[in-house]
């Protein structure tokens, strides 16, 4: 009988340590998805500085065609210089996945952006996904690490000339 009640004590402590958990990862699921939805509105805005504030210190972001850019500083130089190539439209990001573990978190899914070049051209329409690590500072999500790619195919090269 003492068995059973120790069993039964354990259980409880179990399910209040999950419940808490669950609390807890809500409360981080929100905070994730504040992440995130600055970081929407900072990049419709193209406001590059708005956009840096979000990553940790030496946080690296990977873009696609081009080398990987680390640290706020980088960062923010990476978007004012896209920002002088490209105006955006419209740009929506869609999460998928978020997973929360203790003080690191990863948040996965899409996103649909509408771009004009600036020297002049078509609008372009992108969609693709990404993926982006978080850790917690101090009561502060920041993230990590993000890349991202686009599911539009890029242009094909041109035939090869005839010698």
């Amino acid at each position: 009988m003492r068995t059973v009640g120790m069993v039964l004590g354990i259980a409880a402590l179990a399910a209040i340590g999950v419940a808490a958990q669950q609390k807890a990862s809500g409360g981080d699921d929100a905070a994730i998805a504040k992440v995130r939805s600055t970081f929407q509105a900072a990049a419709k805005a193209q406001d590059a500085a708005g956009i840096a504030k979000l990553w940790a210190p030496d946080g690296t972001e990977m873009p696609p065609n081009a080398p990987a850019v680390k640290g706020r500083a980088a960062i923010e130089r990476y978007y004012k210089d896209f920002a002088q190539q490209f105006m955006v439209h419209e740009f929506t990001i869609t999460p998928t996945e978020t997973k929360v573990t203790g003080d690191r978190a990863y948040d996965v899914g899409t996103y649909k952006r509408q771009l004009m070049p600036m020297k002049g051209g078509a609008t372009m329409d992108d969609h693709g996904k990404y993926i982006v690590l978080l850790k917690r500072e101090g009561g502060t999500w920041w993230l990590t690490h993000g890349i991202y790619n686009s599911d539009i195919p890029l242009p094909a090269p041109p035939p090869p000339t005839k010698k």
